[in-house]
């Protein structure tokens, strides 16, 4: 289902459409305190895997390309390590951006799901 590794527990979440709405929430929340705004209907509607993955391509590209000193900060905001990040910047893979996109989407959800188990 995802072209990197998610552990079982939060793959089986993105089933679930609640889990993903928050999840995209999630994703809006911290690339809009960097400069880049989703259209209003992300945080509303729920999108499928590979529109997700296409739209937090599209962010991650406008970061680079039009906000480039915010992509510290935003990487600091999602709580990637910039060691993982130039792990996949390096790598040999042609689509690395798209991958690394896949790697901002599992970060965002492990926010929400850790969210979820603590605070009840």
């Amino acid at each position: 289902m995802f072209p990197i590794q998610f552990n079982k527990e939060l793959e089986a979440h993105f089933s679930n459409e609640l889990f993903r709405l928050k999840t995209q929430r999630q994703i809006a929340k911290d690339f809009e305190s960097h400069g880049f705004s989703f259209n209003p209907e992300f945080c509303d509607e729920v999108v499928d895997i590979q529109q997700l993955s296409d739209k937090v391509l599209e962010a991650l590209m406008y970061v680079v390309e039009k906000k480039a000193s915010s992509w510290q900060p935003l990487l600091y905001t999602i709580d990637i390590s910039e060691k993982v990040y130039i792990q996949y910047a390096t790598s040999q893979e042609q689509n690395w951006m798209q991958l690394f996109g896949w790697e901002v989407i599992r970060r965002e959800a492990q926010k929400v799901f850790f969210r979820e188990k603590y605070s009840k």
